[in-house]
């Protein structure tokens, strides 16, 4: 997901009397798998949201903007979009439960904090931090599903500890130390990504991004350890 991309999907917009988010732009983010209108409604609907309070419905006219019957290729179907309020949002990416919808939510918290001290640069920080957590989290399930045909091209049966050794691995790399000392010493016991700062997570996606690139080559883990190993030492000079 590109920062741009990111920049309209999660940009908090205000008319007189409302500030919310784009509901069509937070199911694009949230990568559902079901069409928009039934998603938001059955969202909306099952947790009982208020029209008017927690979201908003305006026509949209720049998308599939209807015609008049009369005319030429003429549409009578409207295309509407809907405005959450901030709380709205966060309740329907917790519904979602999964990673993305936590680092979005997290998101407006942190987005929401710095509009209320009236911080445009702390904003600004908010949303590029989430970039990076964002992409982490797509690079990890690239890494993840290379990982599990690897293993299965090799005889294997894919077992947790695979998973587990990888990512400690990577994770290890990205702090440039003893991960488990490292979470141990921090008191970690949620998402290990939640700690990381900025710089750690890009370093972690790359981690990521090269080793689902040698895992397709059926490169062997000795040889992976090394290579990764030597671009974390790399990019952690060129810092």
């Amino acid at each position: 997901m590109m920062n741009q991309s990111l920049n309209q999907i999660l940009e908090i917009v205000a008319n007189d009397h409302f500030q919310g988010v784009n509901a069509r732009n937070l199911h694009q983010a949230l990568k559902v798998g079901r069409d928009f209108s039934n998603w938001i409604k059955s969202r909306l609907h099952g947790a009982n949201f208020i029209e008017e309070q927690d979201f908003i419905i305006v026509q949209n006219t720049t998308i599939g903007s209807p015609k008049l019957a009369n005319q030429k290729g003429g549409n009578k179907k409207a295309v509407f979009d809907y405005f959450l309020s901030i709380d709205t949002a966060k309740h329907i990416c917790l519904m979602e439960r999964n990673e993305i919808g936590q680092a979005i939510r997290q998101h407006f918290i942190n987005a929401e904090k710095a509009l209320k001290q009236y911080a445009p640069k702390v904003h600004r920080n908010t949303l590029q931090a989430t970039a990076k957590r964002l992409a982490s989290i797509d690079h990890n399930h690239e890494m993840t599903e290379a990982l599990q045909k690897h293993l299965i091209r090799q005889g294997k049966q894919p077992q947790a500890h695979h998973f587990i050794n990888e990512q400690n691995l990577l994770n290890s790399l990205a702090i440039g130390g003893n991960f488990k000392a490292w979470k141990a010493e921090k008191g970690i016991k949620g998402k290990v990504r939640d700690y990381f700062n900025d710089e750690q997570l890009t370093l972690l996606t790359e981690l990521e991004k090269t080793n689902a690139a040698l895992l397709e080559l059926d490169i062997d883990y000795s040889t992976r350890k090394k290579q990764l190993t030597a671009l974390a030492h790399r990019l952690l000079q060129t810092n």
